[in-house]
């Protein structure tokens, strides 16, 4: 007859508690992250807008230029 020993028959797996502080942590973490996230879209949409403001204005500011001088021909 074979020995086994006492160390190959303990097989150690997680715990329900352990699994579950663990999804704990992986859920806090992905909460984090997407209103990080959510944040950055808004910011960036924010920056488009303001953007796209800037640029019309200059739009009309480049017109406004051009028909002063097409009143002296130029």
């Amino acid at each position: 007859m074979q020995r086994v020993s006492k160390k190959n028959n303990s097989k150690r797996a997680f715990t329900l508690t352990e699994m579950v502080i663990v999804v704990g942590i992986i859920v806090i973490i992905a909460s984090v992250v997407g209103f990080g996230v959510a944040d950055m879209i808004k910011t960036a949409k924010d920056s488009n807008d303001a953007v796209a403001a800037s640029s019309d204005n200059l739009k009309q500011h480049i017109n406004d230029s051009e028909a002063v001088l097409l009143k002296y021909n130029f």
